[in-house]
C-alpha cells in the first residue's frame, strides 16, 4: 500500500504542473475481464483462464483537443488462471503449505486467484464525430502497475483432495507491470460530443512484462536413468487478459 501512495503522489505531482487551459475528465468503471497465464517453461502450461472484474477511476487530462493522457485507480479482482504442471514437487515452497501439498505429483494444477490495485498510464485519442453523439477512441500504448493486495491459490492433482482458497502471498511478486492496448466507442448522453457526460465501452487486451511469481519452488524431474532430481523452478509466469471496459464519463 506504501508504494501505492507514492505512485498516486507522483501523479498528482505531474498532474498540476501541466498547463491550467487544458482540461481533466472523471469517470468510474466496472469491466469484467477475462485473465489467464502463460510461462516461457514447455513443462508448465496454460490451462484455464478466471473470470475477474475491475471497477474504479478513469482519468483524463487533454492537452490537445482529442488528445488526453490517461489514468486512473481501479482494484482488479479475480485475476490470473490456472497453470499445469508436468513435473511436481514443492511449487510454491515460500507459503509453507502442509503435506501433501508440500510435494505435489507430476500433473498437478494451481489456479492463482489475485487481486490487484492497478494505476494505468497511457494516451488517449479521440475521433471526430462518427455519427449523432458517438465518437471512437483509442487508448494506445497504455502501460499498467499493478501492486499485489492478495493472492490466494486453489490445487488439483492426482490423487489429493482439492485445496482452495489457500494464501499464496509469499509466492506472489508484490509489483507486476504490463502494457496493452484498445479501443472502444463513447456516446454524449446530453446531445454534444463536446459536452461533460458520456458512456463508454470498449475491448482492451494486456500483457505483462514481469514475472508474477517469486520462483522459489522445487521440482522433480527424470534424470534419464529412471529416478528424479530436483531443480529449481524458475519459469517466468506473465499475466495476459481481455477487458470488456464499460463506465460513464463526466
Amino acid at each position: 500500500m506504501k508504494n501505492v501512495m507514492i505512485v498516486l503522489a507522483l501523479v498528482c505531482a505531474v498532474f498540476t504542473q501541466l498547463p491550467a487551459q487544458y482540461g481533466f475528465r472523471f469517470g468510474v468503471q466496472a469491466s469484467p475481464m477475462f485473465t489467464w497465464l502463460d510461462t516461457d517453461d514447455r513443462f508448465i502450461n496454460a490451462n484455464g483462464q478466471n473470470l475477474g472484474f475491475r471497477v474504479g477511476t478513469k482519468i483524463d487530462y487533454f492537452f490537445a483537443d482529442k488528445y488526453a493522457f490517461t489514468t486512473g485507480l481501479n482494484l482488479g479482482l479475480n485475476q490470473g488462471g490456472r497453470l499445469l504442471h508436468d513435473f511436481g514437487g514443492d511449487l510454491l515452497k515460500k507459503s509453507e503449505l502442509g503435506p501433501p501439498y508440500n510435494n505435489l505429483p507430476d500433473g498437478s494444477n494451481i489456479r492463482y486467484h489475485i487481486n490487484y490495485i492497478d494505476i494505468p498510464f497511457g494516451l488517449h485519442l479521440l475521433t471526430n464525430e462518427i455519427f449523432r453523439d458517438f465518437r471512437f477512441f483509442f487508448e494506445i500504448p497504455v502501460f499498467n502497475f499493478a501492486f499485489l493486495y492478495n493472492g490466494k491459490g486453489d490445487i488439483v492433482g492426482p490423487g489429493l483432495t482439492t485445496l482452495e482458497g489457500e494464501t499464496i502471498n509469499k509466492d506472489l511478486i508484490p509489483i507486476a507491470i504490463s502494457w496493452g492496448l484498445g479501443g472502444g466507442v463513447e456516446y454524449n448522453l446530453r446531445g454534444n460530443s463536446s459536452g461533460d457526460t458520456n458512456l463508454i465501452g470498449g475491448i482492451f487486451y494486456n500483457q505483462g512484462f514481469t514475472d508474477i511469481t517469486k520462483d522459489s519452488g522445487i521440482k522433480f524431474v527424470p534424470d534419464g536413468n529412471g529416478n528424479t532430481v530436483p531443480q529449481d523452478e524458475d519459469s517466468k509466469a506473465l499475466l495476459r487478459g481481455i477487458t470488456l471496459m464499460l463506465g460513464i464519463m463526466f
